[in-house]
């Protein structure tokens, strides 16, 4: 049976003699559209043994489902989260959605995670790096109270029908870098069913709850609240990743907390450098080297360039700056500008600091090293049109 469109779910919700009808846990290797894939996703994911008592329910709640290549939340990924939340009320009355909260961790519930990535092909496990006709969908259930993982489905979804726009905290956040956290989440995501739950993951489960409750009191436009919420996060284990860096800062600098805001971001700095890569989000207008003239964008980055250099010397680095380009455009001419942004970069971080003139390099990577790879250049592919940097040991 084919899976049922929302509508259909709707109309058959409103009949109050007809249940509706069973999805179908099986899924096809073929790409279906978004909604149907995640309905046959959901259903094969809660479909086995659930460790419900007879007669009984079982709480479950869902940690936001992410884009493999950024870790950002997106319009698909909100989407298949309402999706599977519809099906569990419509379909699963042993199971109780509740909030993931940490409140909520400590009923030890039944929690839901997975993600969505480009791939070759329909069938296909091979992650593409540029655009293309298909994506991959997979959840993971698992049980808090065994640490165990229960079950493990796959599907494959049409590009037509995603919605690659990652959701207003991560199209503000400033800086990306490679964050253990996410790491631990997608090695969560990989595992399979009858075999243990990421243990790095099981100890920051409190501060995925309160980062994830953070974004949402920041996307309601409610700063205090997320503020709070973003220093309970940085207090628990795992805490010190890269969403609860970019929320202390986002909520400070939304606040008009401008020094609260300089010493977050002088955290973010810190941790990329730590990590030997820290990507910007300088948005430069089309075809050259200087920032966009909106001051509600660009009113900050000399703040942020001021931390970078200021940080890159306390350390006694080198510092390699590495301009990127999205995959639209000629290569040759994606080179030349990427490293023209790169150049124009490094000038301002030797004006900040004049040691950093022989201890800093720029280089331009063209469109060679995509992160998202849609070819949009907008908001959604901003990784790809990124400034990185790089700190490395000095020679002599």
């Amino acid at each position: 049976m084919q899976a049922l469109g929302l509508g259909a779910l709707l109309l058959l919700g409103a009949c109050a003699t007809q249940a509706p009808p069973p999805v179908t846990a099986t899924i096809p290797k073929e790409a279906l559209p978004l909604e149907d894939a995640v309905m046959r996703l959901a259903e094969a994911t809660l479909a086995g043994d659930k460790a419900v008592p007879p007669g009984g329910r079982r709480a479950l709640v869902i940690d936001p489902l992410i884009d493999r290549a950024s870790g950002a939340e997106t319009g698909a990924t909100r989407a298949m989260v309402a999706r599977i939340e519809t099906l569990v009320r419509e379909r699963h009355p042993e199971l109780e959605l509740k909030p993931f909260t940490t409140a909520t961790l400590d009923e030890k519930p039944l929690i839901l995670l997975g993600a969505i990535t480009g791939v070759t092909a329909a069938g296909s496990l091979t992650n593409s790096t540029g655009p293309g006709d298909t994506y991959r969908i997979w959840a993971v259930l698992g049980d808090l109270g065994t640490g165990m993982i229960l079950s493990h489905p796959t599907a494959w979804v049409r590009a037509e029908t995603v919605d690659t726009a990652p959701s207003p905290f991560f199209r503000d956040s400033p800086a990306w870098t490679d964050d253990e956290a996410q790491a631990a989440y997608l090695r969560t995501c990989a595992g399979a069913p009858g075999t243990p739950m990421d243990p790095a993951y099981l100890r920051g489960l409190r501060a995925q709850a309160a980062v994830a409750e953070g974004i949402g009191a920041y996307e309601r436009g409610d700063l205090p609240t997320a503020l709070t919420l973003y220093r309970q996060a940085d207090g628990e284990p795992g805490g010190q990743q890269a969403r609860v860096l970019n929320g202390l800062y986002l909520a400070s600098w939304g606040l008009g907390q401008r020094d609260a805001a300089r010493d977050a971001f002088g955290r973010v700095v810190e941790y990329g450098l730590m990590r030997n890569r820290l990507a910007l989000k300088l948005l430069f207008r089309p075809g050259g080297t200087g920032f966009v003239r909106d001051p509600g964008v660009s009113a900050p980055y000399p703040m942020w360039l001021e931390e970078i250099a200021s940080h890159t010397v306390q350390r006694e680095a080198c510092l390699r700056v590495v301009g990127h380009a999205s995959v639209t455009g000629a290569p040759a001419a994606n080179d030349r500008l990427s490293l023209a942004r790169a150049q124009t970069v490094r000038r301002i971080l030797v004006t900040n600091a004049p040691p950093l003139q022989s201890r800093s390099e720029a280089i331009g990577r063209g469109s060679r090293e995509p992160i998202i790879g849609l070819g949009t250049d907008d908001m959604r592919d901003a990784l790809d049109r990124r400034v990185e940097f790089a700190p490395n040991r000095c020679q002599a």
